[in-house]
């Protein structure tokens, strides 16, 4: 058996057949932001682009990266490599994506084959290959370049022209690894279902999002080998969960920890029911999900609204602070014996504008393939790309600094910004005005700046 792991995409979570165990994704999507693009004119652009042939382009800094104000901290994560374990990026990055900073020779795919096995009724799942490419297919989530867009930055075409979006840390250079994938098969049995990955066969097709824990180990030793070759620190980032431990995922965390590879996960979007794993172990750096207040205040909100330096100010609604703790965001459950340590820091995870795409889904008529454009999405998935991209910042001031130092300083720079005690109102463009309440533990340490990060850093 394969078991199940999913992104940590807030309502997108999704799974595979008879199968490896292991998790998936942790994001929300809601909605397009703009048109998807026009893939002609796609390789024309980038190759104007990336030429310079188009002229400087202007930068929006969106809320989320005023919110961790890493820019101001005269920084860009040079010199550091960011493995992003997710799925991969879709063939059509280039368009969105800063190409410099993306390492396509050291990127990687792992997956397992999977057919259709008449004698026992079921898929059967082969081992995992290491020859996938890290390139989403046609069918799959564009979950990895969302994740990715937020520590580098991406183009957008809109407005008043073309843009770039800045990343928290627009200098690092990103290894795409591809640990969960899209596999849309035919289907024998036209009364097929798994319920463990809520696929069902329609038409003469099911369709499977996730990966295997073996996919997500693989992908962990894969990096962690990289990192004596690299020249510089490597942070692996995993915007990804499932509801259950795996040893052999923890084994790989900690050899990659032992390699000097600085491990950050997301927390999960499960609320009070606890934190899902890899997220959990203490020796990751966790982190849960926060937003700004104020981040539906304005029709032009994400891209050119000031978010104040001091977050402990009230803000239109008339809180005393202007971070709030998302429901979803996982905190450590008692019933799961995880204690409140488990869970590190929170960032921001919630109204994330980035590239995307939907993986194929049914729509109650007919199988849907979309193509990618850009989505505001909310998840744990959203945060941890944050914490990556400060600590890439961090290393760049110290690139010695080991998993354990990192967390200490991260958690203790997280400390001075802890979350209103009386939660927060917040304007939402689904639910109005909703007050949204936590409690001491649910938001670990507090809510990290790259600021405060860098600033323990060249003080400890």
């Amino acid at each position: 058996m394969v078991a199940l792991v999913l992104l940590l995409l807030v309502a997108s979570a999704a799974g595979v057949g008879a199968k490896p165990s292991g998790p998936s994704g942790a994001c929300m999507e809601r909605f397009a932001t703009e048109q998807t693009v026009r893939y002609g004119l796609a390789e024309q652009f980038v190759a104007e682009r990336d030429t310079g042939a188009m002229g400087a382009l202007p930068t929006l800094t969106p809320f989320w990266v005023d919110m961790v104000n890493s820019d101001v901290v005269g920084l860009d994560g040079a010199g550091v490599h960011i493995a992003v374990l997710d799925t991969g990026l879709v063939p059509e990055w280039p368009y969105f994506l800063p190409y410099a900073h993306i390492a396509t020779d050291l990127g990687k795919g792992f997956s397992h084959d999977v057919k259709w096995d008449s004698k026992v009724g079921d898929f059967v799942w082969g081992p995992v290959d290491d020859d996938r490419g890290f390139l989403t297919n046609k069918w799959g989530s564009g979950h990895g370049t969302h994740v990715t867009s937020t520590i580098t930055g991406f183009y957008i075409p809109a407005y008043d022209g073309p843009h770039w979006v800045a990343g928290v840390a627009p200098g690092v250079t990103i290894i795409p690894v591809l640990v969960l994938d899209t596999w849309f098969l035919k289907c024998p049995d036209p009364d097929y279902v798994n319920e463990e990955w809520g696929a069902e066969c329609h038409d003469g097709r099911v369709v499977f999002n996730g990966g295997s824990w073996e996919m997500v180990a693989a992908g962990i030793y894969y990096a962690a080998n990289l990192a004596p070759l690299l020249d510089g620190p490597l942070v692996i980032t995993m915007s990804l969960g499932g509801d259950a431990p795996d040893e052999g995922v923890r084994a790989a965390i900690d050899y990659a920890i032992s390699m000097g590879v600085i491990v950050i996960a997301s927390a999960g979007n499960a609320g009070y029911a606890g934190m899902g794993w890899p997220g959990a172990y203490p020796e990751v750096i966790s982190v849960g999900a926060a937003g700004w207040t104020q981040q539906w205040a304005w029709p032009s909100f994400w891209r050119d609204v000031d978010v104040p330096e001091m977050l402990n100010t009230e803000d239109l609604w008339g809180n005393n602070w202007q971070i709030y703790l998302e429901e979803f965001s996982s905190r450590p459950s008692k019933d799961l014996g995880q204690k409140p340590f488990d869970l590190d820091v929170v960032d921001p995870g919630a109204s994330i504008v980035g590239p995307y795409k939907v993986e194929t889904y049914w729509d109650g008529s007919s199988w849907v393939t979309t193509g990618p454009s850009w989505y505001y999405l909310w998840g744990t998935s959203m945060s941890a790309p944050h914490v990556a991209g400060i600590s890439a910042l961090v290393l760049q001031v110290n690139p010695f600094i080991d998993q354990m130092r990192m967390e200490a300083i991260l958690t203790v720079a997280a400390a001075g910004l802890p979350f209103a005690a009386d939660g927060a109102w917040v304007v939402d463009p689904w639910y109005g005005l909703y007050h949204f309440s936590w409690y001491g533990p649910d938001w670990g340490s507090g809510f990290l700046t790259a600021d405060q990060a860098v600033g323990v850093a060249l003080h400890r």
